[in-house]
């Protein structure tokens, strides 16, 4: 799964770039690095809970995290300043959520949070355009719901260890917020598609509102929505682009 976090970001940097130059390639080797920056420190401070799972990883130590990050600061920097600043942002913000914001009922907002700066970093490198609004605001609810989801399924492994919020508001009220969110969701899509007058753009959101459909119907379980959702948040981000 972490592979494919990988892949959708690069994709998605080629297709907002729409070209194939320097700039590209090191905004795509900065944004990588950063990216196997977070998940490596995620890796460090999740070592309890992994260890509960059986999930066996390889644990880099802080020193090598850290040269990873400066690796991906220093390009951001040569790229453009306020790149760089948004970057150093998404540092503070991403080791502040494996250290302390896991550990809390509504740190899910955090990651999402990271995700859409994240995404909002295209704009700064390749010049903003109306599709970026619908990218930074999709790629953060459609992780609001993925991290909600994975809260749910974690539930036994946080614990004792974590107040997340499944176990904040229990696992049968989880699974109603869950439900509740992929209306909302479903609704901001059909919306959106009325905005653009985009026929595949709402073909993508009916076949999105039958999926949600049958989760709430209890046709499939949460493990199979997690990996749905970041389907579809893929599949969104492309046809955007058409």
């Amino acid at each position: 799964m972490r592979f494919l976090n990988i892949v959708i970001t690069i994709s998605l940097i080629l297709l907002y770039a729409n070209e194939i130059s320097i700039k590209t390639l090191l905004f795509i080797l900065c944004s990588t690095l950063l990216l196997i920056f977070a998940n490596l420190q995620n890796d460090y401070f999740d070592r309890e809970i992994d260890a509960k799972k059986g999930i066996r990883r390889v644990i880099l130590s802080p020193f090598y995290q850290f040269l990873i990050l400066f690796v991906s600061l220093i390009i951001s920097f040569f790229i453009e300043l306020r790149l760089f600043l948004l970057f150093l942002l998404m540092f503070i913000l991403i080791s502040y959520y494996n250290i302390f914001g896991s550990k809390k009922p509504f740190g899910f907002l955090i990651t999402s949070l990271i995700i859409s700066i994240g995404v909002l970093s295209l704009g700064m490198v390749f010049g903003f355009r109306k599709e970026l609004i619908y990218l930074v605001i999709f790629s953060f609810l459609f992780n609001i719901i993925r991290e909600v989801v994975k809260s749910y399924i974690d539930y036994e492994y946080d614990f004792g260890i974590r107040k997340t919020i499944a176990i904040f508001l229990s696992k049968n009220k989880t699974r109603i917020l869950i439900k509740f969110l992929l209306i909302f969701l479903f609704l901001s899509l059909i919306f959106v598609s009325i905005i653009l007058n985009n026929i595949y753009f709402s073909l993508y959101g009916i076949f999105s509102g039958i999926i949600f459909f049958l989760y709430i119907l209890n046709l499939f379980s949460e493990k199979v929505l997690s990996k749905i959702l970041k389907f579809l948040m893929f599949l969104g981000f492309l046809i955007l682009f058409l």
